[in-house]
């Protein structure tokens, strides 16, 4: 998982969220939500990684956690080779310009009683970054930037289609030159057919700004069209970690092998491989299932995966998985 020849931008090890859950009269703990549990990756400069699994792995508290929209509840965040971990509110602010993000739904996370060039000048004004007619320009040109025009900086946000409100929360996020941006499910609310357009714009804005991405979204050919590296999650736990290429042509785990095989082939003379049905439900995190969490519904399942967690392990130079059995 280390970053080896790539220099580090985000480093993240033994990652641990849990939720505690109230009951009673008193609204005492009663049990705790595992939604993060031991996760550790790394981010390199001008790299993406996808971090992809099904919806309630913890793929997106992950996102929030790096974030520190929430607070972990152990483990490190080394951002540009500092812990953020723990710091409080104020000793963040000095890094919450380097780590921006870009939010599933662009209408929520906008608000809807700003005008379009004061919702993406805000950002500039707070870090102390411009002011006046300088912020106007800068403004300016991040619209440019993204597929806007200038004259839209009038507009409120519902006077947008989603496609460009996206590109409006894009443009917050850059305005200020982040050096890592987590993107949280970007275009699974939009149009299909505007999907493309904005997967392609950050993917353009990466290579001419140096940016890198924590790419996080349940679509696996998402994943595939813009990481350089994938983290598959299962239930709180990375299970698969791998240059892209390696996680898509020789996948080591079999979570990672059923959720390829689900994937439709849109050409009909292209021979698919056999479909992998995975049989029962996803394990509560309220309550995970001892040893391998995926032991439940892994059609390769062995004494030893019900007792003993695998280690995520180099199964090859530079592949990782959490597998007995590989």
């Amino acid at each position: 998982m280390s970053a080896g020849a790539r220099t580090a931008l985000l480093s993240v090890d033994k990652l641990v969220k849990r939720f505690p859950l109230h009951g009673g009269l008193l609204q005492r703990v009663t049990g705790y939500v595992h939604a993060v549990d031991g996760v550790s990756f790394d981010v390199g400069k001008g790299e993406t990684l996808g971090l992809v699994g099904e919806s309630g792995c913890g793929k997106s508290t992950v996102g929030k956690t790096v974030l520190k929209l929430h607070e972990p509840t152990s483990g490190s965040i080394r951002l540009m080779d500092k812990d953020i971990a723990d710091l409080g509110p104020r000793q963040m602010r000095q890094y919450r310009k380097a780590i921006q993000t870009i939010f599933q739904d662009p209408f929520s996370s906008l608000n809807p009683r700003m005008k379009a060039g004061t919702i993406v000048g805000e950002p500039l004004s707070i870090h102390g970054l411009a002011s006046g007619r300088r912020k106007v320009d800068m403004v300016a040109e991040i619209f440019e930037k993204v597929g806007l025009r200038a004259d839209h900086m009038e507009r409120y946000p519902h006077e947008f289609s989603g496609g460009q409100r996206q590109r409006l929360s894009i443009a917050r996020a850059l305005v200020v030159c982040p050096e890592l941006i987590i993107a949280d499910e970007p275009v699974s609310a939009l149009d299909v057919s505007i999907q493309a357009s904005v997967i392609n714009l950050l993917i353009r804005l990466q290579k001419e700004m140096g940016l890198s991405f924590l790419f996080i979204s349940h679509d696996i050919s998402v994943i595939e069209h813009v990481s350089h590296r994938v983290a598959v999650m299962y239930l709180g736990r990375i299970v698969e970690i791998a240059d892209r290429p390696k996680v898509f042509a020789v996948p080591r785990h079999p979570y990672t092998e059923a959720l390829l095989s689900a994937v439709p082939v849109p050409d009909p003379s292209v021979r698919k491989k056999k479909r992998i049905l995975l049989t029962g439900e996803v394990p509560s995190p309220i309550k995970p299932p001892a040893g391998c969490h995926f032991h439940t519904r892994c059609p390769l399942v062995e004494e030893r995966c019900k007792r003993e967690a695998p280690a995520l392990r180099e199964v090859s130079p530079g592949h990782f998985a959490a597998c007995h059995l590989r």
